[in-house]
């Protein structure tokens, strides 16, 4: 397992750590994929390490373009709708192949509970801005 792509992994505890070892899984995907549906409850969240994924919405105008997410980077739609279990706001598409670990729903409310550097990361994931 390899997330040091990820800023908050180095500010981890060491149980946070030993914790991610044992849960995560390793996960890959072929361009075009989707990952989920606007409307969808997300029950993982993924840490891309390598790829890119577009974040998109549908409107009454047709398809949105939210953001694109990059290594490194964890996406705020899919943390929401797994962590507070409600329907995403948009559709995850791999725009490449993309490689990364999943972590479970449980596994996720527990690691955010047991580990303050990893909630604060959440939570400033928040104050990125969405491209449109």
């Amino acid at each position: 397992m390899d997330i040091s792509v990820f800023d908050f992994y180095s500010k981890l505890e060491q149980p946070a750590k030993d914790f991610l070892k044992m849960r995560l899984h390793p996960v890959e995907a072929p361009a075009d994929t989707l990952l989920f549906n606007q409307g969808d409850i997300c029950d993982s969240v993924l840490f891309l390490t390598s790829g890119e994924i577009k974040l998109t919405k549908q409107t009454d105008e047709g398809e949105e373009l939210l953001y694109t997410l990059q290594p490194g980077q964890q996406c705020i739609v899919n943390t929401a709708s797994t962590l507070s279990q409600t329907p995403a706001i948009a559709t995850a598409t791999s725009t490449t192949e993309i490689t990364g670990y999943i972590l479970d729903m449980y596994s996720l409310q527990d690691l955010t509970k047991r580990s303050e550097p990893y909630m604060n990361y959440i939570f400033s994931i928040y104050t990125l801005d969405c491209k449109s």
